[in-house]
């Protein structure tokens, strides 16, 4: 079915079923930007789904997690500490490695096997200096999660150049990119009918800089795949490092050619973008477009805010007769140690088959 090509027009709908106190907009639009929901307090529960009820059918079930920046000890040589790398072993030393802690990072995780969620979306920061050490140990914790996974890496795992075997492409076999420049493509749930495409935006950066690009190569396959994915009803969904939108992180920290991504990704369609970076579990839409844009905070963060505490998204894809109802609960871990929910949020994605389509 994957490999099957058709050439038809798509049509997308956006609509948002949201508690009242969580930001609804004229009834379409949602939590723009950085404001913090309340918390609903209590464990996630989750129970048995049964995969049709009705006419909505269960496609998958994503953990969306990001900026894991795995609390390793870590004792680079001076070699290995030239350019950028000397800069951000002091900032480690001396703040981040008071802020991502295993203990927040553990809580995370144990509440993601509680889940049991059919797929991981990793979207980068595994790591915090791009050591070959630390590389080497992410793969290690790829490989213990017990989960089928798609990992993308971000700005601190490619902090300087070197080649992609020895980086982020030694995570191939645990779910990772097999090359820079080749978007990685993973389908999830037991209908295989939701597609995980994975971009590259991190590149190597001057010291106080964090931006990343996608590039002209890895935007052109995407183009392509989104178009074959939306011809066959797949869930498309964009899994990348630098969120594609100008206000959510600042200039020095932005994804460079965001609005040629912006420009593919309207012209084609998806469903939804998943992004990290920014370390806040916004949702807003891409610029330009209504198509749902969803961040998520680092996975590692000690619980001293509720607008960085360590998080993750669980998200459920159901698809239905004319549309996709994708629900997203967020996970966030308190003061007490416990996780607890913020309120859910609800998506309608209009399918493209010939049936529902307009001329």
């Amino acid at each position: 079915m994957h490999d099957k090509v058709q050439h038809t027009a798509r049509k997308t709908a956006f609509l948002i079923s949201l508690d009242p106190s969580a930001g609804l907009v004229n009834g379409r639009r949602v939590l723009i930007g950085k404001k913090t929901l309340p918390d609903c307090g209590g464990p996630l529960s989750v129970p048995a789904i049964d995969p049709q009820v009705g006419n909505s059918i269960l496609s998958a079930v994503l953990a969306h997690l990001s900026d894991l920046h795995l609390p390793f000890e870590i004792a680079p040589s001076p070699r290995e500490l030239a350019g950028k790398r000397l800069l951000s072993l002091l900032s480690w030393r001396l703040r981040r490695s008071k802020v991502h802690l295993w203990s927040s990072l553990e809580a995370v995780m144990a509440d993601i096997r509680a889940a049991q969620p059919d797929l991981l979306a990793i979207s980068g920061d595994l790591t915090n200096l791009g050591l070959p050490e630390e590389l080497e140990n992410a793969r290690k914790w790829l490989a213990g999660t017990g989960f089928a996974q798609t990992v993308i890496p971000g700005n601190h795992d490619a902090m300087v150049p070197m080649p992609w075997s020895h980086g982020p492409g030694s995570w191939g076999h645990h779910g990772g990119m097999v090359a820079p420049e080749q978007p990685l493509l993973r389908f999830a749930g037991e209908r295989e009918d939701v597609a995980i495409i994975g971009l590259n935006s991190a590149i190597p950066t001057p010291p106080f800089f964090a931006s990343g690009r996608v590039g002209p190569t890895q935007l052109d396959t995407l183009e392509g795949l989104l178009q074959r994915l939306g011809a066959q009803n797949i869930c498309r969904v964009i899994m990348i490092h630098h969120p594609p939108h100008p206000n959510l992180v600042v200039r020095r920290k932005a994804l460079e050619d965001w609005h040629r991504f912006s420009a593919v990704v309207a012209s084609t369609g998806a469903e939804l973008i998943l992004h990290g970076h920014s370390h806040r579990g916004t949702i807003t839409e891409l610029p330009g477009t209504d198509i749902p844009l969803i961040g998520v905070t680092s996975a590692s963060h000690k619980p001293d805010h509720p607008e960085k505490a360590a998080g993750w998204n669980r998200i459920t894809i159901s698809r239905q007769e004319t549309d996709w109802s994708i629900s997203i609960t967020r996970r966030r871990l308190g003061i007490d140690g416990h996780m607890a929910s913020l309120p859910p949020v609800q998506f309608r994605r209009q399918l493209s088959s010939s049936d529902s389509q307009t001329a």
